[in-house]
């Protein structure tokens, strides 16, 4: 099977269109795994954080 890459007299709207695309997919890829990143330290400095206050025994979100 060969695809046919030739867009005729479109190409010139077409092929922007898929190179854009493929740009916005990439940076929104990328923002989510810095957010992700960000958030995770920022989780880990606030667990380490020795002034923080403790929760009270059994509250939501504790673990036994």
């Amino acid at each position: 099977m060969m695809l046919d890459f030739d867009m005729g007299k479109y190409a010139a709207y077409v092929w922007p269109a898929w190179g854009i695309s493929a740009v916005v997919l990439a940076a929104l890829a990328a923002r989510a795994l810095l957010a992700a990143r960000r958030w995770s330290a920022q989780l880990k400095r606030l667990e380490n954080d020795p002034d923080r206050p403790q929760a009270a025994p059994g509250a939501a979100g504790q673990t036994k």
